[in-house]
């Protein structure tokens, strides 16, 4: 499931850059041609996917699941501008203004914004209606997300937010993009063998690591260095990483790449307060209440996605 809300900035570049950049949906009541689905009266277009998926540069090479996350990202941005709308939320204006200058000074580094809008087939109105529709969700996540449950999700998840680090080592075994079932279980018996015996004293971890692992790290022992929760490693590494103690060695785990052995070297404690997380913890929540917002919205609202 990809993210369901970045944050501002994070919006105006990827519009700019013609990455993530995703149409306004909602469509006069008149008659529009192809239209593929229906978002409690309001429709979304074959020409509106097609605008998102050439935004992003794979409109010629999409597949039919391609097309189909597509929309349904397009249905999930209908839904919440409606919901937002219908609690009267809108965006800060002053917040607004100050993207939209961001926006104009990005622009302005192209030579001419007009030209650079053209190029990308969007208007400042569109630009200006997305980020809009991220500062209207923001206002409302902290509108209902009390105090109480920032200190709660703070307290739950301390290290993974109060810049503790930890330096790691593992065992990897490669996996192809293919890769069956079949074949990730049968990687996945081979490390917990090599778990068993690690743990019976039979070989370090290192000399393991060096035997085995097919890392360019194999050859350190498998060290991969010290990394925080966040920004470094890929979320199923850092993941595993911060749910295990320090000596420890982490259960086999699967990732895009293959499947991973992690040891916890050291664990090395954070200082950041509450108040220094509260921008990733309000983010997490945003996330969150997308998800949620958006699930309730399908079962309670009329979504109708023809040809499914």
């Amino acid at each position: 499931m990809p993210v369901p809300f970045p944050t501002c900035h994070w919006i105006a570049a990827v519009c700019l850059t013609a990455c993530l950049f995703m149409p306004s949906v909602e469509t006069p009541a008149a008659f529009q041609p192809d239209v593929v689905a229906m978002v409690n009266g309001q429709r979304i277009t074959d020409e509106n996917v097609k605008q998102a998926l050439a935004m992003r540069g794979i409109l010629q090479d999409s597949s039919a699941d391609t097309y189909s996350t597509m929309l349904d990202r397009l249905v999930e941005r209908s839904l919440i501008r409606q919901f937002l709308r219908s609690r009267s939320v809108t965006a800060p204006k002053s917040q607004l203004e100050s993207q939209m200058k961001v926006v104009d000074r990005i622009l302005a580094q192209e030579g001419s914004p007009e030209a650079a809008l053209e190029k990308l087939q969007i208007t400042r109105k569109d630009l200006e209606d997305e980020l809009a529709l991220s500062l209207a969700w923001q206002r409302y996540v902290r509108q209902v997300v009390t105090e109480e449950q920032l200190r709660t999700h703070f307290d739950k998840n301390r290290t993974r937010l109060d810049g503790t680090k930890v330096t790691a080592s593992q065992i990897f075994l490669a996996l192809p993009k293919d890769a069956s079932s079949a074949d990730a279980e049968q990687k996945r018996k081979q490390l917990d063998a090599l778990r068993q015996k690690i743990a019976a004293g039979e070989l370090t971890f290192a000399e393991a690591a060096r035997k085995h692992s097919e890392s360019p790290s194999a050859e350190n022992g498998g060290k991969i260095g010290t990394f925080a929760y966040t920004g470094q490693m890929p979320k199923e590494i850092a993941e595993a990483a911060f749910s295990t103690e320090e000596s420890s060695i982490s259960e086999p785990f699967r990732s895009q790449y293959g499947v991973h052995l992690l040891h916890i070297d050291e664990v090395i404690s954070g200082q950041l307060s509450l108040e220094d997380a509260r921008p990733q913890i309000f983010r997490h929540f945003e996330n969150q209440l997308w998800r949620d917002t958006v699930e309730r919205l399908n079962s309670g609202g009329t979504v109708r996605i023809l040809g499914r």
